[in-house]
């Protein structure tokens, strides 16, 4: 019994004089009239109090994937097809207090290995956050979406073809709360970018940067409304286009009500502006019995549009200034049902979606972009 209390006290002793030496010693005259036991709480007490403080420094990031297997079925072609449309894995965390980090890479992005996330971010004042490295510009609602927070077997045009863009910048952003109550009332986030040269940075050098804002208004419990206005190089940086977006959203947890418009506006009349819509309900059903296989079922409707449009990627018509067609107008309709598997751990969503295309002015779809039925399986982590 005596050594082991003697190797208590030794241990205990090292360890806080080590890692908080100078408290120790301040208050080493009155642990003098203190009694053995005392001396030895104390010193716990000390120890534990240094090991919290190192813990809130310095925190084990977080991991976290999604990966997202589908099968598709297009009945025009009288063709079907399984893809593997994503498989995600994230590091995330607090390096100190005061500032964070994150890393995401997609080990299968329509078959390829991309890097999306790679940041640092300094958080020098309360709600205020400055973030350096390859990141989503903010922009847009549905656009900004990660695919794990999406709640259609396929995002809309906005955020495939008109409005998604990831990019190396700065960026800064603020939290505004509403001083009464706390409940945060306004996001604005707002950076430079190098301007589409995502996958060339060594080659990145720009005159006049890219760059993107985003203000995220909180009126009232469960309304978000967010302008954001967004400017680019595209085609080797000979085109350039800014555009606007305006979207809402409804959200009660129950039902999610959302609508969005975007204007995209080609400088030099390089193409015509293009609009696009995107608009969508969905009411989630809860299943009360805790031991049921689904913890609710959803019952979604989209519509979305865009007109004709060009990414820049092909360049410019032979002779001319004109930039080529990407993507043809085009109307969808999309109607389906998700069950979410009812695993806390791991959140499964089983989604059986219909898509109807409509291209007007003899438009030529895509081969994978007409009508489809479209069954999925996505699993978080």
């Amino acid at each position: 019994m005596t050594t082991f209390c003697t190797n208590r006290i030794v241990a205990l002793v090292a360890s806080a004089l080590l890692a908080n030496a100078a408290p120790i010693y301040a208050q080493s005259q009155d642990s003098l009239s203190l009694s053995l036991e005392e001396r030895l709480a104390r010193l716990e007490a000390q120890l534990q109090k240094v090991q919290d403080n190192s813990r809130s420094l310095l925190k084990a990031p977080a991991i976290h994937g999604i990966i997202r297997g589908k099968a598709e079925y297009q009945p025009d072609m009288d063709k079907a097809r399984f893809e593997v449309r994503n498989a995600r894995l994230s590091a995330e965390g607090t390096l100190t207090k005061r500032s964070a980090y994150k890393v995401e890479i997609d080990l299968c992005d329509e078959s390829a290995i991309k890097m999306k996330d790679a940041w640092v971010r300094l958080m020098p004042l309360d709600h205020f956050r400055a973030t350096i490295g390859q990141q989503r510009m903010p922009f847009s609602i549905d656009a900004h979406r990660n695919p794990s927070a999406q709640y259609f077997a396929n995002r809309s045009f906005i955020a495939k073809q008109v409005g998604d863009m990831r990019d190396v910048g700065f960026q800064l952003g603020y939290d505004f709360y509403a001083s009464n109550a706390g409940r945060k009332i306004a996001s604005l986030d707002a950076g430079l970018f190098n301007g589409s040269n995502l996958d060339n940075q060594k080659t990145a050098w720009f005159s006049s940067p890219g760059y993107s804002a985003r203000l995220q208004l909180y009126p009232i419990r469960n309304v978000m409304i967010a302008p954001s206005i967004q400017h680019q190089a595209i085609a080797d940086r000979k085109a350039h286009y800014t555009s606007l977006d305006l979207g809402a959203y409804y959200d009660n947890g129950s039902w999610h009500i959302e609508a969005e418009y975007l204007r995209k506006h080609y400088s030099h009349d390089a193409f015509d502006d293009c609009n696009a819509i995107n608009s969508m309900v969905i009411y989630k059903q809860r299943i009360k019995n805790k031991k049921a296989f689904l913890s609710s079922i959803s019952y979604l409707v989209k519509y979305d549009y865009m007109d004709n449009h060009s990414d820049g990627k092909k360049g410019f018509k032979e002779g001319t200034s004109q930039l080529v067609l990407t993507d043809a107008e085009r109307h969808r309709l999309t109607a389906g049902i998700t069950f979410s598997v009812n695993n806390p751990l791991f959140p499964t969503d089983i989604r059986l979606n219909y898509e109807n295309y409509r291209y007007p002015h003899h438009g030529t779809p895509k081969e994978s972009e007409q009508d489809k039925l479209v069954a999925e399986v996505m699993i978080r982590f």
